[in-house]
């Protein structure tokens, strides 16, 4: 996992965890402040989630959250929260 911060865009790059992402398509990532609170609200709207938020990476004070869902279409997309401890 490698992440660019390209003029104030963040880019993620990483190999496929699961064999369900190993096509071609992409990921869009929306950032959220509270990825918990999100994920519920969302839960309620009926959107179908792949997982629940949990800890992807940890760089010094900061934590990233992410958890994964899909759209309309099938396509997987992610929420993603960064936490200061």
């Amino acid at each position: 996992m490698a992440f660019f911060e390209c003029n104030g865009l963040r880019l993620l790059l990483s190999l496929p965890e699961k064999e369900e992402y190993a096509h071609s398509s992409s990921v869009i990532y929306f950032q959220v402040e509270n990825i918990k609170e999100t994920y519920e609200n969302l839960i309620g709207k009926e959107v179908t989630f792949i997982d629940e938020p949990h800890i992807v990476a940890k760089m010094g004070e900061t934590e990233t959250w992410m958890t994964f869902f899909k759209d309309t279409e099938g396509n997987t997309h992610a929420l993603m929260s960064e936490v200061q401890v």
